[in-house]
Parts: structure tokens; C-alpha cells; sequence
């Protein structure tokens, strides 16, 4: 009886509690991998839908509510109704054209808004060296949008009853415009007959009757409104500076007053589109509903053709918001590419970890699971208990892990963030039994048969080599474009992984050879420690393939993720460059001569090169009318510019005199024109020029090759008059400052190529680097724990050789020299292995990952190697690793001999 009560004290049960609760301390490694790597994996995808959500609100916040929203104009008024209704029929076709867009559509545009002008008119209204144009503006919703400061709304517009009577239209400014012009309420102006009016019999007079302020000036509804706010300047070359108000008259009157100012009407009409509240997961369904929303060509209203004023049928929406989505999505592919690779260092390394923590939980309990497998249990009974002590093991810290991240990262992981952690929380379940099969828990000799690889370990081998080439050729061959939009792509991520895995094998095929010539030339010398060191490193798999993995994944993808990332560093510096073009861009309104000769007496200021921006300007060239951007600079000064901060070469002679006919020198982009192609260029008058030479992209002023370029002294000498210059490049000495240049310009927009580099970089580039940074620091605490983890699997057999050798007058500090030399070899390779497959990764991964939506140029960057941080990264890791290895070393120190001796030997 007392036989069959002790067999079941020791039933399946307590003999499976028994083992769980044995050895706690191997346990407890594998509960803290699994919760830093589940927390990782859980924190991951919430940090990185969080900075994409930042991105996108950030990106769209800085598009101008002109290419934002979705917009339509048309040179046809809205359809009308009668009496105090006559906007309602067009408003209510507004809002069931949005009802009928896509889902995500409606989710992020307002209801419909509408603004109607008709053709600017002169008014007599003369200011210092400029001319006035009133731009009668109709707007429906201006009492939601202003409030009237001085005087009063525009009255209901009354035609006179006798004919030849004056016109009186009672119209509305802004404060600014008001004051710029000098109307006080209640003064009258004429107006010039307007173009395209059908009553032109009677004079028309304009009196302001109010004076407006926007009740909010920074709502994006107002840039639909040409000149609302302020005056809009425009430098024209015939009629010099000119001055465009809005005048605002009373909606309702629209009607009776089309005949007396002018045709045709703009109907301009939008949606604003605001994601100020929208994930990042919204980016992809919105550009699809919008591209959707602007193909369908809504119909509004019917009206007849023939009618002057009929009514829009089919409004051609357009919206900037597509390309500026795409944009956002393809940045977010490229950052989901890149932080996918630096993610697989520390997923290598911690699944390397798991496995040798998986080993030590084994070795500690080999004499209990082979008795256990002695006592009847088959392997497979085995391997199931190891698998749901893995489960208990993995699975909860998981679960805490998902918790806790859940609780302090912001950002929504999606199903990545629950399923990333699950299969964390899996791994002990699956490398437990791997590591439990029952050949690993016989005692044998592990140096026994390593010259020999059987042939299954060549097949995996050549597989997995294999495997790695046609990943790599296959991801170099597809191009830049075939994984866009697809989000985290699987080759990109696992190629480096593969590359890895194939080069470690490589090197451990290779490894013992050196080390067995080593081993060769120091047994002829005196001394035990350095030759028994090479040979134990050489015979004692323990600290080989597994622990030469991780380093190598581990060092390789650190020192990948430092290129990636000094690579797009120089790339966002050299488009920001590109977009500056010197120390200081200076843009917005024109700087007057007194502000330019402040900004050259500013101290420190090397050279300063105004430039005149005409947009598109008509250059005949033969029978072809090529209108082209033409920029008017003084080509000495943006010479100086180009030859300071910038070091870039002179551009090409002969622009700073006339030809020999009096002909205008041309620069224009490459390939434009062909080179001494004469023509005439039409500014203020017509002018015969000619192509004096061609050149790419001026940094600060062009893109691409369509643009033109004069010297201001040679138009000047042929007769032009100059307009303002708009943009202005400056070029500062050392320690010179830009603030002193924003200071002088005043209210001007100032760009520094520190400034747009900010800009460029944006919330996703910082979060990428963060993400680096983070990869990199936990790539290298999990390399320590392997190296210490190795330590510790081979810490019985080494135990009994240094208490054997011990017993034979071996002193302690040469047994830690032994120790030294088991780690040693394998590290320095492993790490070096891991540098050169890093630096030389780049160039085998790079190709298949778009990188400039990430630095916003036109072209892939060049790989750059930071040979700086490099060393320092490199220096990180060995000192890791040296320290891992010295704490192996100080707790070796704790086994005793005869305890040791005691345990027995590997047969």
C-alpha cells in the first residue's frame, strides 16, 4: 500500500509540477526574453501607426487649403433660385454631391462652399506707384466668416429708374484693403466700364459701406478668396506694381447686378478636407475615395448650353490631396521597410537568446528528463511537457507585456500589435521540445564527429545559402516600385536575416580551421593557457553556431541601420540644399532697395543675389512658342552666392553681354533648347534672344529643366524695366547668423538649409532614427545576454575540465584566461563577420527600398558609410560583449572543484 501511495505522491502531475518549479532560475530567462521582446513587439507597430498618424495630419496641415480641399472652377454662375433663396438650389446640390461620395470621403471633407467674382475693374483710386483693380466677389456665407467693424453691410443692390443715372453699388473691403487704399466708409469711386458687362449705358459707382475683419483670419476657407484679407500685389512688366481688393456686394442681389459688373463669372467652389482627427490607417481609403470622388464628374444642375448664364452641369473637381497622400504612403512604405530590417536585429538576436535559454533549461534538467524518459515516458510525452511548460512560461508574460504596452505607447498596433506579442509568447512552446529531443539529453562527447557533417546538415546548409542569393538577387532585380503600397514587405525584411544566417554558416564551416592551425602553432610553445584555449574553442560546440548568430545578426544590422540612416541624413542635406540654394533664402514680397542695401551691411553677409521671378514668360523660338519660367539675376552676384556657402562652379560665360545684334543671352535647362537657337522673348516689349548655353537645376530656383535665365544688367541694356525681385540668395561668412537676416527682411518667409533639413525630416524620419537608435541599443543588450548565456550552457563541462586541470597545478587566474579564450575567438569573428556583412549590406538591400520619400529628392541617395559612427557603433559591441564575457568570468569563479569533480564526467 505504502508502494502504490508513494507512486501516486509521484503521479504525472507532481512529477510535471516538480519540474516547473525546478531550476527557476533558467525559467526566469526565458520569462524576461519573452516579456522584453514581447513588449517590443507589441510597442512596435503602436509607436509606429502613432508617428505615421502625426505624419499624415503634419503633412496635409502643411499643403495649402488651395490643393487640399477638393475644388472646381468654372467660368459659368451656379444655378439661382428667386427671392431670399436664390443660393439654396446650388447648396443643396453641393451637399448631395457629397453625400454621394465614398464613405472616407465624407468622413473628411466639410460641407460644400462656393465664391463667385467676376473680371477685375479699375477704379479711380490712385496709391504711391501702383494701380487699383476691384474684384467684385460674391460670397453666400460671409456672415459666418467676417464681422463688420465700420459701417454697415452692402445694402439690396437698386437699379436707377432713370436711365443714364449713376449705378451705385454698395460693396464691402477688408480693414487692410480699406486702409491701403484710403476709402473711408462712405466715399464713392467710378469704376471703368467692367469687361463683359451688358448694361454699359450708365456710369457705375462703387461705395463702401463697411468695413469687414475676419472672424477668424487663419480658417483655411479664406485662401478660395482671392485678395479677402489684404491687398494681393502683382508686378506686372506693362503696368508695373498693381493692386487687387475683393469688394464684397449683398449675395442676394447677384441677379439684378450680373448686367452692370461683368462677364464672365468664376465659380469657384471646394470641400475642405481636414484629417486633423484622422489614423494613420485612413491615408490609403481617402486617396482611393477622393481619386473616385474627383473621376465621377458629378452633375449639380441642368441648364441650357446656349444660355449665357447657365447653370454648372458637371464641375471638374481636382484636389491636390491624391499626390500629397501618396506621398505620405509611399514614406510610410519606405519607413515600414527600413524599421522591418532594423527590427529583424533584435527578433535574430532574441529568438538566438531564446534558443540558448531553451538549452540551459534543458541542460539543467537532463538527469530528471532522463529519468523520466527511462521510467517509460516517450519522446513525444517529453517534448509535450517541455511545449505547455513553454506555454505557461511564454504566454503570460506576453499578455503582460501586450497589457502594459497598451497602457503607455499611444498609437493603435491593429492586428500586428496582438499577433506579434501571441507569437513571441509561442516561441518557448516551440524551442523547449527542440531543444528537449532525446538525442540532446544523452551525455555524449559534443566535440565527437564535427569533422564530419552529416549529409542533412549540408542540404540545410546549402539551403539556407541558397536561400539568402535568391532573396538578394531577387529583391536588387524588381526595382524600387514593385513593393509599393504593399505595406511591411516580407523580402525586404527577411533578406538581411537570410544574409546572415547564410554568412555565419559560411563562417562556421570555415571557423575551425584557422583556429586548429592556431591550436598547431602554440602546442609547440610553452605555456597551457593560450593552446588549451584554442583547443577547447575549437572542440566544445557550446559557444558556436547559435551564439556566432546572434553577434553576427546582431553587429550586421546595427551597423546596416547606422548606413541607412547616415544615408538619408545626406539625402534630406542634399535636397535641402537643392531647396535653398545658399546660407539664406529670403521669399514672399518684394524687398526694397533700402532692404537690400541693409541686408549686404549686415555683418558678415559674403554676397547677395536677388532674383526676379516672372512664371511663365514667352520665349518663340521659330514656329514654336515655348513658355517657359524665366529667372532675372544678376549673374555676378549669384555667382558670388554659388562660390560661397555652396562651392559650386561659375555658370556658363557670355550671359552678361548682349549678342553681337543687341540679342538677349539665355540660360536654360538642359536639353530645353538646343544651344544657339535664336528667338524672341516677350517681356514689357519684344526682345531678340538667343541660347548662350544650358545647365542642371540652379540649387535654390529650379527643378528639373524647364526654366530660363537673363542677367539683369543685359535687360536693363536693352530697355526693360526691372520688376521687384520676390526671392533673394544670400551667402554668409563664418560665424555670421541668419537670425540678423530674418531680422532685417521683416515679414518675409527665411529659409535656411538647417530649417527646410527640419522641415524635410518631419515625424516620420525622427521616428525611424528613434527606432534605430532603440534597435540598436537592444540589439546589443541581447548580444550580451547570449554571449552570457553561452557562458552559462557551457559552464558544466567547463567546470570539470578547469577543476581537473586545477587538481594538476592550473592557478585561477589561468582557468579565467581559459575562459577568455572560449569566448574570444568566437566573438572577434563573430563581430568583425557582423561589421562587413553590415557595411556591405546596403548596396544588396537599398535597391529594393525607396528611400526618397524619405529625403524628398528626386533620386535614390548614394549609400554613405559614416566611418565615425561606425567605429563607435562597432566599439559599443565589443565592449558589450567584453563585459558579458567578464561577468561569465567572475561567476565562474563561484564553482568549487571538488563539488564539480563530484558531478562526474562526458563519457
Amino acid at each position: 500500500m505504502s508502494g502504490r501511495r508513494g507512486t501516486g505522491r509521484l503521479g504525472t502531475g507532481r512529477l510535471f509540477r516538480r519540474q516547473f518549479l525546478a531550476d527557476r532560475a533558467a525559467a526566469l530567462v526565458v520569462v524576461g526574453v519573452v516579456f522584453v521582446l514581447a513588449l517590443v513587439a507589441a510597442a512596435l507597430p503602436r509607436l509606429a501607426e502613432q508617428v505615421f498618424t502625426d505624419d499624415l495630419r503634419s503633412e496635409m496641415a502643411g499643403t495649402p487649403a488651395t490643393l487640399r480641399d477638393v475644388t472646381s472652377v468654372a467660368a459659368v454662375p451656379p444655378p439661382l433660385g428667386s427671392g431670399d433663396d436664390v443660393w439654396t438650389t446650388f447648396d443643396q446640390g453641393l451637399a448631395s454631391v457629397r453625400d454621394s461620395a465614398p464613405a472616407a470621403v465624407r468622413e473628411a471633407t466639410g460641407p460644400g462652399r462656393f465664391v463667385l467674382t467676376t473680371p477685375t475693374a479699375r477704379v479711380e483710386v490712385r496709391t504711391p506707384e501702383a494701380v487699383v483693380d476691384v474684384l467684385p466677389t460674391v460670397d453666400p456665407y460671409w456672415t459666418e466668416t467676417v464681422r463688420v467693424v465700420d459701417g454697415e453691410p452692402p445694402a439690396p443692390f437698386t437699379a436707377p429708374a432713370t436711365p443714364g443715372e449713376p449705378v451705385v453699388v454698395d460693396v464691402m473691403l477688408a480693414a487692410t484693403s480699406a486702409e491701403a487704399l484710403g476709402w473711408a466708409v462712405g466715399d464713392t469711386t467710378a469704376v471703368e466700364p467692367a469687361r463683359g458687362a451688358t448694361v454699359t449705358t450708365a456710369p457705375l459707382v462703387y461705395r463702401l459701406s463697411g468695413v469687414y475683419e475676419a472672424v477668424d483670419a487663419a480658417a483655411t476657407g479664406w485662401t478660395h478668396h482671392r485678395a479677402a484679407l489684404e491687398p494681393e500685389v502683382f508686378d506686372d512688366w506693362d503696368r508695373g506694381r498693381v493692386l487687387t481688393v475683393a469688394a464684397y456686394v449683398e449675395p442676394n442681389s447677384w441677379p439684378e447686378l450680373a448686367p452692370f459688373i461683368g462677364w464672365p463669372v468664376e465659380t469657384r467652389l471646394w470641400f475642405p478636407v481636414d484629417v486633423s482627427d484622422a489614423r494613420a490607417g485612413f491615408t490609403e481609403p481617402l486617396r482611393d475615395g477622393l481619386s473616385r470622388f474627383v473621376a465621377a464628374a458629378p452633375t449639380l444642375a441642368a441648364g441650357d448650353a446656349a444660355d449665357p448664364t447657365r447653370t454648372l452641369v458637371s464641375p471638374i473637381l481636382t484636389t491636390g490631396s491624391i499626390d500629397v497622400l501618396d506621398r505620405v504612403a509611399d514614406r510610410h512604405a519606405s519607413s515600414s521597410a527600413v524599421m522591418a530590417i532594423v527590427a529583424a536585429g533584435p527578433l535574430g538576436v532574441a529568438l538566438a537568446v531564446l534558443a540558448l535559454a531553451a538549452r540551459l533549461m534543458v541542460e539543467r534538467r537532463r538527469t530528471s528528463l532522463g529519468l523520466i524518459g527511462a521510467r517509460g515516458a516517450s519522446p513525444l510525452q517529453l517534448r509535450l511537457l517541455m511545449a505547455i511548460e513553454g506555454l505557461l512560461l511564454g504566454l503570460p508574460a506576453a499578455a503582460v507585456a501586450t497589457v502594459l504596452a497598451r497602457q503607455v505607447v499611444d498609437g493603435q498596433g491593429g492586428s500586428a500589435g496582438l499577433l506579434l506579442p501571441v507569437a513571441v509568447g509561442l516561441a518557448p512552446a516551440v524551442l523547449l521540445p527542440l531543444a528537449a529531443r532525446p538525442k540532446g539529453l544523452r551525455a555524449v562527447r559534443r566535440d565527437l564527429g564535427l569533422a564530419r557533417p552529416s549529409r542533412a546538415r549540408k542540404l540545410v546548409e546549402g539551403l539556407a545559402v541558397g536561400a539568402a542569393v535568391a532573396s538578394a538577387v531577387a529583391l536588387n532585380s524588381r526595382g524600387l516600385d514593385a513593393g509599393e503600397g504593399a505595406g511591411v514587405d516580407p523580402l525586404t525584411a527577411a533578406t538581411p536575416l537570410l544574409l546572415a544566417l547564410a554568412v555565419s554558416l559560411l563562417v562556421m564551416r570555415l571557423y575551425p580551421r584557422p583556429m586548429a592551425a592556431m591550436g598547431r602553432l602554440l602546442g609547440g610553445r610553452r605555456g597551457t593557457v593560450a593552446y588549451l584555449g584554442t583547443a577547447r574553442a575549437l572542440r566544445d560546440p557550446v559557444a558556436g553556431f547559435v551564439p556566432m548568430l546572434a553577434l553576427v545578426v546582431g553587429m550586421s544590422i546595427a551597423a546596416f541601420s547606422t548606413v541607412v540612416w547616415s544615408t538619408t541624413e545626406r539625402g534630406i542635406e542634399e535636397t535641402a540644399w537643392q531647396q535653398v540654394g545658399a546660407d539664406v533664402r529670403v521669399s514672399g514680397s518684394p524687398l526694397t532697395e533700402a532692404e537690400l542695401a541693409a541686408v549686404r551691411d549686415l555683418r558678415g553677409v559674403a554676397a547677395v543675389a536677388p532674383v526676379v521671378t516672372t512664371g511663365s514668360t514667352l520665349f518663340k523660338v521659330g514656329a514654336i512658342d515655348n513658355r517657359i519660367p524665366l529667372y532675372v539675376v544678376d549673374v555676378e552676384e549669384l555667382d558670388a552666392v554659388r562660390a560661397g556657402g555652396t562651392a559650386l562652379d561659375p555658370l556658363p560665360g557670355g550671359l552678361t553681354t548682349l549678342g553681337p545684334g543687341g540679342e538677349v543671352p539665355l540660360l536654360v535647362g538642359d536639353g530645353l533648347i538646343d544651344d544657339g537657337a535664336t528667338g524672341t522673348l516677350t517681356l514689357s516689349e519684344k526682345l531678340d534672344a538667343f541660347v548662350a548655353g544650358s545647365a542642371g537645376p540652379i540649387p535654390g530656383l529650379t527643378t528639373g529643366n524647364r526654366w530660363m535665365m537673363a542677367d539683369r544688367g543685359v535687360l536693363e541694356d536693352a530697355g526693360v524695366r526691372i520688376i521687384p525681385p520676390r526671392l533673394t540668395l544670400v551667402d554668409l561668412s563664418d560665424g555670421a547668423s541668419a537670425a540678423a537676416v530674418a531680422d532685417a527682411v521683416g515679414a518675409r518667409i527665411v529659409t535656411t538649409p538647417d530649417s527646410a533639413m527640419a522641415d524635410l525630416r518631419g515625424p516620420v524620419n525622427d521616428g525611424t532614427a528613434r527606432a534605430i537608435v532603440g534597435a540598436i541599443a537592444l540589439t546589443g543588450l541581447l548580444c550580451a545576454a547570449a554571449v552570457v548565456l553561452t557562458m552559462v550552457v557551457g559552464a558544466p563541462s567547463r567546470g570539470r575540465l578547469l577543476s581537473q586541470l586545477r587538481t594538476l597545478g592550473l592557478s585561477g587566474r589561468q582557468g579565467e584566461g581559459l575562459v577568455v579564450w572560449e569566448a574570444a575567438p568566437v566573438a572577434a569573428v563573430s563581430l568583425v563577420t557582423g561589421l562587413l556583412l553590415g557595411v556591405g549590406l546596403p548596396w544588396a538591400v537599398l535597391s529594393g527600398v525607396d528611400l526618397r520619400s524619405l529625403t524628398g529628392g528626386g533620386e535614390q541617395p548614394a549609400v554613405h558609410l559614416p566611418f565615425g559612427l561606425l567605429v563607435a557603433v562597432t566599439l559599443g559591441f565589443v565592449l558589450v560583449v567584453a563585459v558579458a564575457v567578464v561577468v561569465a568570468v567572475l561567476t565562474g569563479r563561484r564553482l568549487a572543484p571538488a563539488s564539480v569533480l563530484r558531478m562526474g564526467d562526458e563519457t
